[in-house]
């Protein structure tokens, strides 16, 4: 699903505060998908990559959220 209508256009403010919440939507999905598979121990020996990834997803919030407040308080 394109972002924009016109892919020549470039991005809006609210394109772009539309693609950062997105993006923290589904590293929170992925990040909660992550735990569920480390607290019922299906990781096994990955559980230091399961690790790395939940922390990855974690900074993926981070910057969504900060890219979105950022956006967010420069919209007219």
């Amino acid at each position: 699903m394109p972002f924009t209508n016109d892919p020549k256009k470039p991005f809006s403010i609210e394109d772009k505060i539309k693609m950062f919440e997105r993006m923290g939507a589904t590293a929170a999905v992925i990040a909660l998908i992550i735990i569920m598979l480390i607290e019922s121990g299906h990781v096994g020996e990955y559980k230091n990559l399961a690790d790395m990834g939940l922390t990855a997803m974690i900074v993926v919030l981070a910057v969504s959220l900060v890219g979105s407040l950022f956006y967010k308080t420069k919209r007219k």
